[in-house]
């Protein structure tokens, strides 16, 4: 019977990675690397026919060694100071927390501050799926028409006649501002550069077409169509909704201490002259973001969220329940809107791929943010700070990494100083500073993180998936024979 029903599960696992998305990204992962993800699930059951459900989910944790991953991840490569990792089904959540949310240097003397479960994270883009979530939620209300042209709710935005608010949630017209929104003296001044944004003309064909410009638009029409600051939209419709009491703008000052620290980030630029940016525990790590009013609790809609582990488990089911947004407003999120296959020079390359406000199945799974392994209407969204959600709901299993990859790191070397950089034994990679000293760098965090910790976690939340559905199988053949022997008798 197991065999069978491996087969079977195999099939349906292949199946559903095709649904949805463009030719180049179906088939991506054959019924061999299925078979090889799920075989020792039925061994395992076929070997331990006596142990429960719990005691094989223990077997299979310690044999896909997720934490000595992360271990290496972070005390070795020490690509963040720390990582809090929570992953599972609907079913049943694990979570894992290693190092630091805290370590840096303070009148000499090293200080640090241990990851826990509780920890809140800088959400940085991954604030971008809630945007993109409350335009869908309205969308589905009947509230708005997502080929509305912006300047319908929001007139000031008179360089933007003939952008549409589904322009903008999938990435399709590139935006300027004719000033830094960071550079701005006022809060007028930043307002008035918003306002003044206006089509770039000048964007290049191939080039990534991901941008924050176009959410701090929307992050406008969403107010100006509710009547509510989006912060407030958010909180009513998704976070007091789904029972996420810990997510947001403003983190309050009794929780401070629980922060994730992303500050002492530094960048080495091509001039050589070092970037610090060393902000206060509290606020958002992105500039923008912060100069949009974050300090103040308004959410900028590109970035500016915190959130925890846990918060982001509830928002993942909750999704998957379809209790934000139903399933056919799901899979438009989920449908690829930028990516496409294109040549240069006779060199076959992909744009990026992009669904609305989140990212999709990239063909280079060296580039994608979503695992190959899930379904073709699986999702991710990722935040500079060491964020990274991944979500599947035809699966029904989820992913969440919340980590601080710019705390007391290098977080950017320009390729012209890359002879700088120095490889130690253990795998950490540093530079030293004039007048700061050696610090580590932290540039290979997302390539690094998805090959040794997230692909193994999403591959053993399929195990646990299929070990979970092996035994409602097994109990329900149980149930049939119970109830035939009892009508015999």
């Amino acid at each position: 019977m197991l065999e069978s029903f491996l087969e079977e599960y195999i099939q349906d696992l292949y199946k559903k990675q095709n649904e949805g998305g463009k030719l180049e990204q179906k088939y991506l992962y054959t019924p061999r690397q299925y078979f090889e993800i799920l075989k020792p699930v039925v061994e395992l059951v076929r070997e331990k026919k006596d142990d429960s459900l719990e005691e094989l989910r223990k077997q299979l944790y310690k044999n896909a060694h997720i934490e000595e991953n992360i271990r290496n991840f972070i005390y070795n490569k020490r690509l963040a100071p720390g990582m809090v990792l929570s992953y599972g089904t609907m079913n049943y959540k694990e979570t894992i927390v290693v190092g630091n949310r805290k370590e840096a240097l303070i009148d000499g003397k090293e200080k640090k501050a241990p990851m826990t479960e509780k920890t809140i994270f800088d959400l940085a883009s991954v604030s971008k799926l809630f945007l993109s979530l409350s335009f869908l939620k309205l969308a589905q209300l009947g509230m708005v028409d997502l080929n509305d042209p912006i300047i319908k709710y929001v007139p000031n935005f008179t360089h933007l006649k003939d952008v549409t608010i589904f322009d903008l949630l999938s990435f399709h017209t590139p935006l300027k501002t004719s000033a830094r929104i960071t550079e701005a003296m006022s809060q007028k001044e930043v307002e008035d550069i918003v306002f003044s944004m206006y089509k770039d003309e000048d964007f290049v064909y191939g080039t990534r077409p991901y941008t924050d410009m176009g959410s701090i638009v929307l992050r406008y029409v969403i107010e100006n169509i509710t009547g509510m600051k989006l912060y407030d939209f958010i909180n009513q419709n998704i976070l007091k909704n789904t029972d996420m009491k810990e997510t947001y703008v403003k983190v309050p000052s009794s929780k401070i201490e629980r922060l994730a620290s992303t500050n002492l980030e530094y960048k080495l630029m091509k001039s050589g002259k070092v970037q610090i940016n060393d902000k206060k525990e509290g606020l958002v790590n992105d500039p923008k973001a912060l100069a949009l009013g974050q300090k103040e609790g308004i959410l900028a809609g590109h970035a500016g969220l915190f959130s925890t582990a846990n918060d982001m488990t509830k928002l993942s089911k909750a999704i998957i329940n379809e209790e934000i947004i139903n399933r056919e407003y799901l899979n438009l999120l989920s449908k690829n809107r930028t990516g496409e296959v294109y040549y240069k020079n006779g060199e076959k390359k992909h744009i990026q791929y992009l669904g609305l406000l989140c990212y999709v199945k990239h063909p280079n799974l060296m580039e994608s943010e979503v695992f190959h392994a899930l379904s073709g209407r699986a999702f991710a969204s990722a935040g500079y700070t060491g964020m990274q959600l991944t979500i599947d709901p035809l699966n029904e299993v989820f992913l969440f990494l919340g980590s601080n990859r710019t705390h007391n790191r290098i977080t950017y070397v320009d390729s012209s100083q890359s002879e700088k950089i120095k490889l130690q034994e253990n795998g950490t990679q540093t530079v030293t500073l004039s007048n700061i000293g050696e610090k580590i760098v932290s540039s290979r965090f997302a390539w690094d993180r998805d090959e040794e910790v997230i692909h193994p976690a999403l591959k053993l939340t399929l195990q646990y998936k299929m070990l979970e559905d092996i035994y409602r199988l097994q109990n329900e053949t149980i149930k049939k024979e119970v109830k035939v022997k009892t009508i015999r008798k």
